[in-house]
């Protein structure tokens, strides 16, 4: 990691606060023994055990066509799971991506409902976020995500959602690099900002209103399967290459064309941001990789293996910018979730009585 996370500290051996976080707090829920998959069982066993009468799907899964949500899925089929796969399109999609999922919810037990976004209301959004000059300007997909998932986890009264999140490759994440979707002061001062009506960003907005009713009035919990065993993800790729014929992409979270624009030219460019980092941090913790190995992958900038031009001017004409208006934007000075109106401190410490009254450990930032 670097200073690009504006909150980072070292001590005296120069290990920063996010790897000593890890490896003290974080890492016994990254690691388990080889081919120990007894916590997954578990878990799986007891979603089977909650079924009710009638009820005509087990979990809900929110499938993007990445590998870890299409693992997620795999998992819980081959465990005999009556599943509900939910994709929020927000017409970024990659063909590969349709294509994994094309693939996926041709198993059995796997039933699809897909959800596609309002894409005037939600360019006008997505504009707004990146004329503010944060570097999280994927923050309305994750909004969106959130809204689509309890939609339909509320519509066919499904309790579980299980969640392709996961420590094994995303335990590093600086807090500073992105902000709660659910704070919604927060995201309408920045949609306000850019003189965008609340009546756009109402269409998927998904608050900490929203949250509690989720959470409490209609006991909905989320669960990460592979958090649960030892979780590769290169093995992963392996085994829906052979069992479902998936297609890999280039880049993390890259079956998404604006995120592939987000973190690859995006946040390097503007905020000086490289999502490398905290994902070979977290290899490098895990004994991976070497910390030598992983600063020769620094070494090449994150777009060299994209055609910069090409991926510029497509997100450029689809957001309706004009011609190097986007590249202007990427130019100016850039800011910080703090640097906006938001309610962290009270969010925060709702969190912590939720997770103190449920026992539950933190997973996230917030």
């Amino acid at each position: 990691m670097d200073t690009s996370d504006k909150w980072i500290s070292f001590d005296e051996n120069g290990i920063c606060n996010h790897c000593t976080d890890f490896l003290e707090n974080r890492i016994s829920s990254a690691t388990f023994e080889e081919n120990d998959k007894s916590n997954l069982i578990k878990m799986f066993e007891n979603i089977k055990k909650s079924r009710r009468a009638n009820q005509k799907y087990d979990v809900l899964i929110g499938v993007s066509g990445g590998v870890d949500s299409s693992m997620t899925v795999l998992l819980a089929q081959r465990a005999g799971l009556k599943i509900l796969a939910v994709h929020m399109d927000n017409c970024w999609d990659t063909p590969i991506a349709i294509r994994n999922i094309n693939k996926l919810i041709r198993l059995k037990n796997v039933d699809y409902k897909c959800e596609v976004l309002d894409w005037i209301s939600f360019k006008k959004c997505q504009k707004a976020f990146i004329e503010s000059g944060l570097p999280d300007i994927e923050l309305p997909t994750d909004i969106a995500i959130l809204k689509v998932l309890n939609k339909y986890a509320i519509k066919y009264r499904i309790k579980k959602i299980l969640c392709g999140g996961n420590l094994s490759n995303e335990g590093i994440l600086p807090a500073s690099w992105m902000y709660n979707p659910r704070d919604s002061k927060f995201s309408e001062a920045v949609i306000k900002k850019a003189k965008v009506s609340l009546e756009d960003f109402k269409k998927f907005k998904f608050g900490f209103r929203e949250e509690f009713n989720q959470r409490i009035i209609n006991q909905v919990k989320t669960l990460y399967p592979l958090n649960q065993f030892n979780y590769d993800k290169q093995i992963a790729k392996k085994i829906l290459e052979n069992e479902l014929d998936f297609e890999t992409y280039a880049g993390k979270h890259c079956e998404s064309t604006y995120t592939r624009f987000c973190q690859l030219i995006y946040q390097p460019k503007r905020n000086k941001i490289d999502y490398r980092r905290p994902h070979l941090s977290t290899d490098i913790c895990l004994k991976r990789i070497s910390r030598d190995q992983a600063i020769n992958v620094l070494k090449i900038p994150p777009w060299e293996n994209f055609d910069f031009e090409a991926d510029m001017k497509f997100v450029s004409i689809k957001l309706g910018y004009k011609k190097d208006e986007l590249k202007k934007i990427i130019q100016k000075p850039n800011k910080w979730y703090v640097d906006y109106p938001n309610r962290r401190k009270i969010l925060c410490f709702l969190y912590d009585i939720y997770r103190f009254l449920t026992f539950t450990k933190k997973a996230t930032n917030f």
